[in-house]
């Protein structure tokens, strides 16, 4: 869990000494360097990303080496990134290799061209290593519990078995985009035949996992660059409404429906025209299907959730939860809650007491009303809620609430899926004021959602009201049934609350809305 601020002697301070570490993923299709800025225990986030696609795998199935164009280029991209780093003052620099440098034979030679050249010294993970780093990445930013991360570079697939969120095993394949589109998928448009083959050889691969099985209440988990781009592609045939990927599921289904068919009868320029396409990744994309709908296949899931996180942020959690006994966060959600509560300086104590108001009061109505639409799940989206809802702040006072709903609709929340994170941020947008509506995002949402969503915030804003002085007076709330149509709210506070009772009266209509009771709001000092 992530430290609370005002255990800082000046929290302020604290944020103003946060660390920078730029992270370097030398892989084999694409070189990507990320900086993130933190404060160790308390926040981090990603500040600049660069990527430059440099395809260091290129032609290493027929020869077993680096070729000389490609290593001339992979060395002038990370002269570039030693001179990003340079010009912001960057010292803490990670640089990793992974397929394409494991299996060269010439590895030797481009390591020495990094250092001597580029002044970067970069360390070959094996395919364990680079498995395991993408399952610190999945597990620290998804719920998964129990099932499989599948991770699919340009040279390589790893795939990593998950019981009770630890790493049980490891593997690495050489069925990576680049590979599988230079041996297998040379033409385009694409016969039948070849792909036919090509599944056969994935299917040769994959046949010795028989522990690569889908089992009941377990969930397999997709990332890289390729299959990345895959979800966005399917996420843009179906007019998705959020701009985000990471927490979002396809299915095999769409996976070869909307890209492997689709692609098949295209020519690469043709494929660039794909809404969603990236057009460096059009050459490789239909490999890079074929290798996920086959993993599916094989292991027997329908569905895939997607992890926009990798190799580079599982190399960051292992040094900022370096404190811990294993570097995973006990709670991802929480911790992902507390993270953007940080970043945007949220008042805590604020924060913290509208959150217990709200809570009471969501526990005392369940009791009174027995309603079904309220329980543990979104008992916790409205904790997540209150902590949130003021981060708009950040930006100005006027609006703040509209500031909240887009920081946090656009934060991400690694952890929750889009339809929690959607009802959060609607949760945050209508906490001052206003009718709870949709907003358009009712595609990622499910039946009733929009009963919930009204319920989830008339606690979320009778609490804002009730601490509207932001000085904690109202120490607790009693709810008590006046009436088969009215509660009673009495408010508990060592001083006189006027201020509190009255403005949260001014809001006691969205109550009724919501569970169909008139409220009355009295006070006992």
């Amino acid at each position: 869990m992530l430290k609370s601020l005002n255990a800082l002697a000046n929290p302020r301070d604290a944020l103003g000494a946060a660390e920078k570490v730029a992270i370097i993923d030398v892989g084999s299709n694409s070189f990507r360097l990320i900086v993130i800025t933190y404060l160790p225990g308390y926040y981090f986030q990603v500040t600049d990303e660069v990527r430059e696609t440099v395809r260091l795998v290129h032609g290493i199935g027929q020869t077993g080496r680096l070729s000389r164009t490609a290593m001339d280029h992979a060395v002038e991209v990370m002269r570039l990134y030693r001179a990003f780093c340079d010009a912001q003052n960057i010292t803490d620099i990670v640089a990793v290799a992974t397929s394409a440098v494991r299996d060269a034979q010439n590895q030797a030679e481009f390591l020495t061209r990094c250092e001597t050249e580029a002044g970067i010294k970069v360390r070959v993970l094996s395919g364990e290593e680079e498995a395991y780093y993408g399952f610190l990445a999945a597990v620290n930013s998804t719920t998964l519990k129990d099932g499989f991360v599948i991770d699919l570079g340009g040279g390589s697939l790893e795939i990593t078995r998950v019981e009770n969120r630890r790493s049980i095993r490891g593997i690495s394949l050489v069925l990576g985009a680049v590979r599988m589109t230079e041996d297998w998928l040379t033409d385009a448009p694409t016969p039948n035949s070849a792909i036919e083959r090509l599944r056969e050889h994935i299917h040769e691969q994959l046949r010795p996992l028989r522990w690569f099985k889908a089992q009941p209440d377990t969930q397999i988990v997709g990332q890289g660059g390729s299959l990345r781009n895959a979800a966005r592609i399917i996420q843009k045939a179906h007019a998705y409404p959020m701009d985000e990927l990471h927490g979002y599921t396809f299915s095999s289904a769409d996976l070869r429906r909307r890209l492997v068919r689709k692609m098949q009868s295209l020519s690469v320029a043709e494929r660039k025209q794909i809404s969603g396409m990236k057009p460096d990744r059009a050459d490789i994309a239909l490999a890079g299907a074929v290798v996920v709908e086959e993993c599916l296949r094989f292991s027997g899931y329908s569905e895939l959730l997607v992890c926009s996180q990798g190799v580079r942020e599982g190399l960051f959690y292992e040094r900022f939860l370096r404190d811990l006994p294993e570097p995973r966060f006990k709670d991802v959600r929480a911790a992902s809650v507390m993270n953007i509560a940080h970043l945007y300086h949220y008042h805590e104590a604020h924060a913290a007491h509208v959150a217990d108001l709200a809570l009471s009061m969501f526990d005392q109505v369940t009791q009174l009303t027995s309603d079904g639409l309220m329980g543990k799940a979104e008992r916790h989206l409205l904790w997540a809620a209150a902590m949130l809802h003021d981060i708009g702040m950040s930006i100005d006072y006027n609006d703040h609430h509209r500031h909240s709903y887009y920081l946090i609709l656009n934060s991400g929340l690694p952890g929750y899926s889009h339809r929690e994170l959607a009802l959060i941020a609607l949760a945050a947008l209508y906490h001052r004021k206003g009718t709870p509506s949709l907003q358009g995002l009712d595609r990622t949402l499910s039946e009733n959602d929009n009963q919930r969503l009204l319920k989830i915030t008339a606690c979320l804003r009778l609490a804002e009201q009730l601490d509207r002085s932001r000085d904690g007076a109202v120490r607790a709330i009693r709810l008590s049934k006046r009436s088969e149509r009215m509660i009673q709210m009495h408010v508990e506070s060592e001083v006189d609350v006027a201020v509190s009772k009255w403005s949260a009266q001014q809001h006691a209509d969205i109550f009724e809305a919501a569970f169909g009771y008139a409220l009355e709001i009295n006070s006992h000092a």
